[in-house]
């Protein structure tokens, strides 16, 4: 406490540091003209290939995905019977329960005469 006040009475509450008058007042005029001159920058001119270029690579990107699909099925074996024939629609439909079949006809609406025919295959201008 008693070095505070020794420096308070030698020194005293007045602020040492000064500006000069007016310094503020004219400090952003001399700045500006210190300043280079700014640079007028030019508009790229954009090009047809830079506004096509990411649709060409979206393309691309789905060409490959496709020629890997392809490729990748290319190599499962289909599906074949017994003997080493291929599979018909009849031979598959009758491994599913009749169970899931109800539902899917209910939803066809068919009635017994139309699912008739078309089990048939009958030809509709004989019964007309």
């Amino acid at each position: 406490m008693k070095e505070d006040t020794e420096l308070k009475n030698r020194i005293g509450k007045e602020n040492p540091f000064k500006v000069p008058e007016g310094y503020f007042d004219s400090i952003v005029p001399e700045i500006m003209k210190q300043l280079p001159e700014a640079e007028v920058q030019e508009n790229a001119e954009i090009t047809l290939w830079e506004k096509v270029k990411p649709w060409v690579y979206m393309v691309a990107m789905f060409c490959g995905l496709m020629f890997g699909l392809r490729v990748m099925m290319m190599d499962r074996p289909v599906s074949t019977a017994n003997n080493g024939e291929t599979a018909s629609v009849t031979d598959s439909v009758q491994g599913i329960p009749d169970e899931y079949i109800d539902p899917i006809l209910d939803q066809t609406m068919m009635d017994d005469y139309t699912l008739y025919m078309y089990l048939t295959d009958a030809d509709l201008e004989i019964y007309n």
